[in-house]
């Protein structure tokens, strides 16, 4: 009988033969061989699954057709519910491992620590114009994680599930409630359960950044992006945004950039949930901020500092 793998590697996709065929490639190229490969595809067409016929006798590949096709973060954990392995590294399609020895030093790591969650630095790579963009787990990004990692609500410092490694527990999975805020819900229960991380300081994936991604698209949508961050709130009790300095930037930044006049504009776009008491405080707060200055991030943080200090006396 094969022995378990120590890593599984996760692939969910969806018409993307060619990363895929790049991603493979890059994982072929790896100097630590103990992982096998989960791909799951929602593809309409076998482009993908003759791009792992291709590879499957250089690489332990195990296909899988989603019949029908789901959503994402379904996507997602049909992957994970078929792992076998000890850890599980997602790697999106349009991603790769930026050096052969990236997966050796997640394994490393891996060996040594008491965490459950890893994850290291990574570039993003612009497919139109060949940019890089590099990111890093410094300052006060590292300073925010390591005080609390409910700032994780109010900024992703972690980054795309491609930059992970997570203990395979199959009893967490991604919530298919979510778009926007699937990575960073995921984040947060896992980190629930298995308090700390261990980061890498090493670019050890690349990030393909399309301007025609799901996600870029989604980020400017109100009707996405509010309704996914209340509800991920309301998972939380009721008074989190009042005590919690990081739920309450979140609430100002979205009042901020997608300038919300009441709770009106937030029913338009469909959600039924529950509203934090405190975002009409907000909204007050902001009406006679001239939009220029808020803008502006020092003084929109210095503001909202008062902002936050005024409501957490009155409430």
């Amino acid at each position: 009988m094969k022995p378990t793998p120590f890593i599984s590697i996760c692939i969910p996709t969806y018409k993307n033969a060619i990363y895929v065929e790049r991603l493979l490639g890059s994982i072929l190229e790896q100097s630590y061989k103990d992982f096998e490969i989960v791909i799951t595809d929602n593809s309409p067409d076998n482009a993908v699954e003759l791009v792992a016929g291709q590879m499957s006798d250089r690489l332990p590949i195990r296909y899988y057709r989603n019949d029908p096709p789901t959503q994402m973060a379904a996507n997602f954990n049909e992957g994970l519910k078929k792992a076998k392995g000890q850890w599980v590294k997602m790697m999106h399609d349009d991603d790769w491992f930026a050096s052969p020895v990236s997966l050796a030093r997640f394994a490393e790591v891996a060996m040594k620590t008491r965490s459950k969650f890893i994850f290291s630095a990574c570039k993003n790579i612009h497919a139109r114009t060949g940019k890089i963009e590099e990111e890093m787990l410094v300052g006060r990004r590292k300073e925010m994680l390591e005080d609390d990692y409910l700032s994780l609500i109010y900024l992703n410092v972690i980054g795309h599930p491609s930059t992970v490694m997570h203990y395979n527990d199959p009893g967490v999975l991604y919530d298919t409630e979510f778009k926007w805020v699937v990575d960073i819900e995921f984040y947060l229960r896992f980190m629930e359960k298995y308090p700390g991380f261990d980061y890498i300081p090493d670019f050890l994936v690349n990030i393909g950044i399309d301007e025609n991604q799901m996600s870029g698209k989604l980020a400017k949508d109100p009707g996405v992006v509010i309704p996914e961050y209340l509800a991920l709130l309301a998972k939380y009790p009721a008074d989190m945004a009042s005590k919690n300095m990081y739920a309450f930037h979140m609430l100002w930044n979205l009042v901020k950039k997608f300038k919300v006049q009441g709770l009106g504009d937030i029913e338009k776009l469909g959600y039924r949930g529950p509203v934090p008491g405190l975002i009409e405080d907000i909204i007050q707060y902001q009406k006679y901020i001239p939009h220029i200055i808020l803008k502006q991030t020092p003084w929109s943080a210095s503001l909202m500092k008062r902002c936050f200090r005024q409501i957490s006396i009155t409430t």
